[in-house]
């Protein structure tokens, strides 16, 4: 074979060489796109929320037996003072109390027993208008009560003072009358027995049941 023959083929082995070593390194440097998966964590804030401040009323127990002291609560929760109407006699509270029917609730009137010589007695005038008088539970603060379950059953003409009986069993709540403002009294001029100043627009709040037996 002639040398230059055998020179071209050299050159076109090694040409050829050169382009598949070329190939291949272009092949092996390319980029290849990564494809990143993002997940995405929505976590769902939980927001506790306190009960709104309120007024409240409630006994120390849900059960009692016959002549255990009775211990009521009112609680103002509220930021401003709220207004009842409170008596300075003792036979006549500011709390309502009502007895549980077949068909609801009923509320019952009497009076409470005095003291007269250390001893708890009833009176009770008809001719007398208790009327009582607008007072102030301030904001935050409590109002205590203690009651032994001893009542003075409304009746007619009685002038001379009698024993109080207690209270039937059963089952009951107490109520309370409040208000957020107090208004001028427009009858006073010409009913000086009703109250200077009333009570605004009114709302009641009940205390948990409880039981007398």
């Amino acid at each position: 074979m002639k040398k230059p023959v055998i020179v071209g083929i050299l050159f076109m082995i090694l040409l050829g060489a050169f382009l598949l070593s070329a190939g291949c390194s272009d092949s092996s440097t390319g980029t290849t796109p990564t494809l990143t998966s993002t997940t995405t964590s929505t976590t769902m804030a939980t927001t506790s929320t306190a009960a709104p401040p309120s007024i409240a009323m409630s006994t120390d127990k849900p059960l009692y037996v016959t002549g255990e002291m009775v211990k009521l609560k009112v609680t103002n929760g509220l930021d401003v003072p709220i207004w009842y109407i409170g008596y300075p006699q003792l036979d006549l509270v500011f709390w309502e109390i009502e007895r549980a029917q077949n068909d609801g609730w009923q509320r019952l009137y009497f009076r409470l027993p005095i003291l007269e010589d250390g001893r708890e007695v009833c009176r009770i005038n008809m001719y007398e208008r208790p009327i009582g008088a607008v007072t102030e539970l301030k904001p935050h603060s409590d109002l205590l009560y203690e009651w032994n379950q001893k009542i003075c059953p409304e009746k007619m003409r009685v002038t001379e003072p009698f024993e109080p009986e207690m209270i039937e069993r059963g089952r009951y709540r107490f109520a309370i009358r409040y208000s957020l403002n107090t208004v001028k009294s427009e009858a006073n001029e010409t009913e000086p027995w009703k109250r200077p100043i009333e009570l605004g627009k009114t709302k009641i709040v009940y205390s948990n049941e409880f039981v007398l037996e």
